[in-house]
């Protein structure tokens, strides 16, 4: 979890842009699938950035403790915490405007990009 974020966070560097462009149409496109997926994750949970086993990105979200790896939808890429701890504080029942500010400032695509294989 805490690989997938970093202070310097944000850019999406060229080969995972390539691979969101070819799967989700646009960064933007994938970036709204992920807020959705967050917002709507009921009660505690996470959202996640998913390499499918047939080698398409793709957004998903579990509940609580659960992951894709253990649901075998694919390796995580990132994951978003989306229990209230991770943002009530800054964000208040804002859920969107967490995920908004955890895609464009701190979301280590980076690493993301280096679990690619």
């Amino acid at each position: 979890f805490w690989p997938g974020m970093s202070p310097q966070g944000g850019r999406v560097p060229g080969r995972l842009e390539k691979k969101i462009n070819e799967d989700f149409g646009s960064v933007q496109a994938f970036k709204d699938a992920f807020k959705n997926a967050g917002a709507t994750q009921f009660g505690s949970g996470w959202a996640w950035l998913v390499l499918g086993m047939d080698g398409k990105l793709k957004v998903t979200k579990t509940p609580n403790g659960s992951n894709p790896l253990a649901t075998g939808e694919g390796t995580a890429l990132l994951g978003c915490d989306v229990w209230e701890h991770s943002y009530y504080l800054d964000f208040r029942n804002v859920r969107a405007d967490y995920l908004s500010n955890w895609l464009d400032q701190l979301a280590n695509y980076e690493f993301a990009e280096s679990r690619m294989g």
